[in-house]
């Protein structure tokens, strides 16, 4: 019992940042979020059988993840949202443990990224179909490639990728006022 605890142990831990950044785009309350991280652990460790010769890829526990969210909203009824995050919790998804120093953020730091995070973008990401939300989401939030996104949806590579670009195009464009605003836009010179 122990070996397979410390085997699911080991395949979890690097994963927990990235569920729980995905369970807080999810759902609205930082507590829902921890619920459906807990909940997609429980589902995992009831499944996980590592003597059967399986190979557990870290898009598994993301496809659970999905589907306990989907049994969730089904049941009450909730939309799937972005919201916007301030003060500390912003940052506490992106960190395993709350002892464990934040990891920084690949694309800007954490100030610029508050600086654009805001209403309008959150706005901008709930107004996308949900298919197309949900792939951003994953991205962004899971860290995960289009090969793993499209594991957890269940369907095609190329179904993957036209939705991130879709995605990407209606949000340039919806938030293309608003980049250029802000400065975070430099027009090019034909």
């Amino acid at each position: 019992m122990s070996h397979r605890r410390n085997l699911f142990l080991l395949f979890v831990q690097p994963n927990l940042g990235g569920l729980r950044a995905v369970a807080r785009q999810y759902v609205v309350e930082a507590s829902a979020a921890e619920d459906l991280v807990q909940e997609t652990l429980l589902r995992a460790w009831r499944a996980f059988s590592p003597s059967d010769g399986r190979t557990y890829q870290r898009a598994w526990l993301f496809v659970i993840i999905r589907n306990v969210a989907v049994d969730w909203e089904r049941a009450s009824r909730r939309r799937v949202r972005c919201t916007v995050l301030t003060g500390k919790e912003l940052t506490e998804p992106c960190a395993v443990y709350t002892s464990d120093p934040l990891p920084p953020f690949p694309a800007m730091d954490e100030d610029r990224f508050r600086e654009f995070l805001d209403q309008r973008v959150a706005e901008a990401l709930d107004e996308l179909e949900p298919p197309s939300r949900e792939v951003i989401l994953l991205s962004a939030a899971g860290g995960l490639n289009y090969r793993e996104i499209a594991e957890v949806m269940d369907c095609p590579l190329g179904t993957v990728m036209s939705r991130m670009s879709r995605a990407r195009r209606a949000l340039r464009e919806r938030l293309a006022d608003y980049a250029q605003s802000r400065g975070l836009v430099v027009e090019s010179k034909p």
